[in-house]
């Protein structure tokens, strides 16, 4: 239960620091070292933080859990920086009421979870694309 206060309460103080920090890479260039720093460093710094917190209150299973955390938070932090790129929970003059980003959300969880089927199938068909054209190019430079 101390374990679950503890995060409870840390989560409360560090999400809005954290929605706002994903918020102001979101059109960030290149975009794959904002995912690295979104996926990675980012969640490494506030992992380091919760770590420290759950270390001196004595929580069991540390290791484990933290483990689970960092992965999790990267995944968090990706998620929130693909449906910000796409208008969607944003705060300020940017943001759109909370009611209309809850009804995107489904769509946008299914667009999410396509990403990396979607470039990994784009890959495959550049790649025998590129080989086709070699075997063509093979056949037809004899002549």
């Amino acid at each position: 239960m101390g374990a679950l206060l503890t995060e409870v309460a840390y989560c409360g103080v560090s999400a809005g620091f954290y929605g706002s920090l994903v918020q102001s890479l979101k059109d960030a260039e290149p975009q794959w070292l904002t995912g690295v720093v979104l996926a990675v460093a980012i969640p490494a710094l506030f992992q380091i933080a919760e770590y420290s917190l759950h270390w001196f209150r004595g929580t069991p299973h540390l290791r484990i859990a933290e483990i689970v955390s960092v992965i999790l938070s990267g995944i968090s932090a990706l998620f929130n920086w693909y449906v910000m790129r796409r208008g969607t929970l944003l705060v300020g003059s940017e943001g759109a009421s909370f009611g209309s980003d809850l009804g995107r959300l489904p769509r946008l969880i299914f667009g999410f979870l396509a990403v990396l089927p979607r470039k990994l199938a784009s890959s495959a068909k550049r790649h025998s694309m590129g080989l086709l054209t070699g075997i063509g190019n093979g056949l037809s430079g004899g002549r």
